[in-house]
């Protein structure tokens, strides 16, 4: 599975859920529980590299890093 990156452009944080804005391709969607280095807090604008998997909703991001 290959890493990918983009900008995360929206976050429910009541909801626990957003969308990453891909280098390349639609927009997808994250769970915050999907955020690594005990992340407490989603930030819009932020750059981060992630995994996405194909669900039966459309693709998903896991693994989710901030970078730097």
């Amino acid at each position: 599975m290959s890493k990918e990156t983009g900008t995360i452009h929206h976050y429910n944080q009541l909801k626990g859920f957003g969308f990453i804005r891909r280098e390349k391709g639609k927009d997808v969607f994250f769970f915050f529980a999907d955020m690594l280095n005990d992340a407490t807090d989603v930030i819009i604008g932020e750059t981060v590299e992630f995994e996405i998997k194909k669900e039966t909703k459309g693709p998903r991001a896991y693994k989710i890093n901030v970078l730097g």
